[in-house]
Parts: C-alpha cells; structure tokens; sequence
C-alpha cells in the first residue's frame, strides 16, 4: 500500500511538473510573439508645430499643407497638432523653444532674430530691383542655402533643421488715411520690425515694433497710425482694415522671408524613409504648389477687404524709385558690415552671396507665376 501511495504522489508530482513547465514553454513562447508583434509596429511621432499668429496666414496654409500632406503620406507614423497665436511660446521665443525641443516644428520669421539668424537677413531686402516675385525668392533662397554652408550653421549648429524657406508674399501697408508720398509718411507711427524697422526710420517715419497679435489694439488705441510688414492674407484676417482701411501697394516687394523647422535631434532620429516623405513633399512644394496656394491667399485678402469697404492704392513709380534710392545701398552696407564684424563672411564672400541671390531671382522670374497686390485687385476688380 505505501509503495502504492508513493508511486501515485510521484505520478502526481511528475504531472504537475509537465502542466508547469509546459505552461511556462507556451507562456515564454506568446511573451516572444507579443515582443516580436510589438517590435514589428512602426513607431508612431506626434509633432507640435508652434506658430506665434493667426491660423490663416499666408505661410501658416502652407505649412498645413506641408505638415498634412506628411502626416496623410506617413500611414499614420507622423501625427501634427497645431498651435497658434503663440499659445505654447510668445513672439521672439520660438527660436529657443525648437532649439530646445520645448517644440518640434516652429515658423522663424528672421525679422524677429536678427541677433540668432544675421546670415539669414541677406536675403530680406526693401525695394531691392529683381526681388519683386515672392515664388522668385523662395525659389532661390532654398536654392541658396542648399549652397552655403556658413547659412546651414547658422541652424544646424543650434539643433534645428530647415526644411524649407518660406515668405509671406507681397507685402501690403495698411494707413488709416491714403499716404501716397514721401513727404507724407514722415512723422507717422507706423508697426514694423526687422530690416524695414531701418527702412522706415530713413524714409522718416517712426518705426515701432510691434507683435502681430497685438497690431489690432494698437491701431485701435492710436499707439500707430499704419502697419507695415504684412501680407494682405493675414492683414484681412486680423481685420486691420476695420480701421486702417487704405491698402497701399508700396513697390517694396516680398514681405518676410523665414525659415519652417524642426528639432534637428529628433530629425536625425527619423528612419530614412521618414525624412524621404518629408524631403518628397518639400519638393513638391517648390516645385508648384507654394505659388499655387500664395496666389489664392492674396486673392482672399483682396476680396475680403475690398468687399468690406478697403480701399487699394499704389505709390507712383517715382516715389518707389525715391524710396529705393534711400533704402537699397543703406540695407546692403548695414547687412555687409554686420557679417563681416560677427566674422561670419569676408565682404567679399558677401558680395558673392548677394550677386547669386540677384542671379538666382532673376532666373525663377521669368516663370513666375505668383500675383502681387496691385496686380491681383486689376485680375479681379480692373484697372481704376
């Protein structure tokens, strides 16, 4: 009986052992397939793009567009979410917060970091002859920087990537009454920044640099009587019209070259075929559909003012040559001589810079496709 007995705890034992390691053989195997499922998932990145105005500006179509199509093309690898009217870092702070990945994607407008981006201030110029066409100069500014190697370190050398360089069009003034001179811009408190900021103070009016978001209540208060630097696009959907309803076309040319970029930690993270959809539809863009979308913001804009009693203007080509005069040799010396004494370029490698600027614009004019204001209003409304 006993041997029996044995013999059956044996038994028992030996098939408690066989359930046990049986179940730790199929346990480890499904732990293995889970491991293997999960590693075969592509990683999935959600974006932060930071943007400091309004949705429905002219570059902020654009980069939804960039970022969208991304995202669509991605299979749901890259995911955007967006943020406007400086809800996660104020005007001036974007440079710092991409640098530091406080945000993946940002918008830098060089006007707002002359002191981070002074190589980049080469190409943004005030009644410069030959840099009239907005797709002209973007064209030609990515062409550029592909080139010039102290213009990459500018970013690169600050954890960011560009992925392309943008502009906000032609720009549009808005004046609270119709200012079709010199002589009677001078003295008027007009919002600006960057270069223009110069341009204006020579020119005689008094420059003051005011933030997007907050031009409205300044014109409202009276702090300025006009607004500069902006594209039609933008001025319309902030509707500063309401109470700077005289649009003047000031011959000044393209508003606001910058930059659209990304943490450049996180890009060199990206697999290859990430950074190849990106680099696809950056190449798209250039190609056509940049100047597809410029021209229908600046049709907005002219619409939507127009229909809500603006009133358009041009300055007489006499006081745009007047203006170019002043403008044109004061902002190419004071860019020449800031490069040379941050010992960025030598002046002659700056001259060299602006002379493949002048060439390159004046190659991507003659297909030009992208409308200014002046021209716009006439395809819509005629001549006056």
């Amino acid at each position: 009986m006993k041997r029996r007995s044995v013999r059956t705890k044996l038994l028992v034992l030996l098939v408690i052992c066989v359930f046990l390691v049986s179940g730790m053989v199929v346990g480890c195997a499904k732990t293995e397939k889970e491991q293997a499922k999960k590693e075969e998932s592509p990683k999935t990145w959600t974006l932060k793009y930071d943007y400091y105005s309004i949705q429905n500006t002219e570059p902020s179509i654009i980069d939804q567009w960039y970022f969208n199509e991304v995202a669509k093309r991605s299979n749901g690898r890259i995911k955007v979410e967006y943020y406007w009217s400086g809800a996660l870092h104020k005007t001036g702070e974007h440079f710092a917060a991409v640098r530091d990945g406080l945000c993946e994607l940002t918008f830098l407008n060089y006007g707002y970091y002359t002191a981070e981006l002074p190589v980049s201030r080469g190409v943004e110029w005030k009644w410069r002859p030959g840099l009239e066409r907005p797709d002209a100069l973007f064209k030609s500014t990515n062409r550029l920087y592909e080139e010039t190697p102290i213009w990459k370190k500018e970013y690169e050398s600050n954890n960011i990537k560009v992925l392309y360089m943008t502009n906000w069009g032609n720009e549009a003034c808005l004046f609270k009454t119709p200012v079709l001179s010199l002589d009677r811009l001078k003295g008027l408190k007009v919002r600006t920044y960057g270069v223009e900021g110069d341009v204006m103070k020579a020119l005689g009016a008094t420059p003051l640099p005011i933030a997007a978001p907050e031009t409205y209540t300044s014109l409202e208060r009276g702090i300025i009587d006009a607004v500069t630097s902006f594209g039609l696009r933008t001025a319309a959907g902030m509707k500063l019209h309401e109470i700077a309803p005289h649009v003047i076309d000031i011959g000044s040319g393209v508003q606001g070259p910058s930059a659209v970029v990304i943490n450049k930690k996180l890009w060199d993270e990206f697999p290859q075929d990430i950074k190849d959809l990106f680099m696809q539809v950056r190449k798209e863009l250039i190609d056509y559909k940049w100047a597809e979308i410029m021209n229908e913001t600046m049709e907005t804009g002219v619409k939507t003012i127009t229909e809500q009693g603006g009133k358009f203007h041009k300055w007489p080509d006499n006081v745009i040559n007047e203006a170019a005069k002043i403008a044109v040799p004061m902002q190419e010396k004071m860019w020449i001589n800031d490069v040379i004494k941050l010992n960025l370029m030598t002046e002659t490698e700056a001259k060299e810079f602006l002379a493949k600027l002048d060439k390159y614009t004046a190659e991507y004019n003659k297909d030009s496709k992208v409308l200014g204001v002046s021209e716009t209003y006439e395809k819509l409304y005629g001549k006056k």
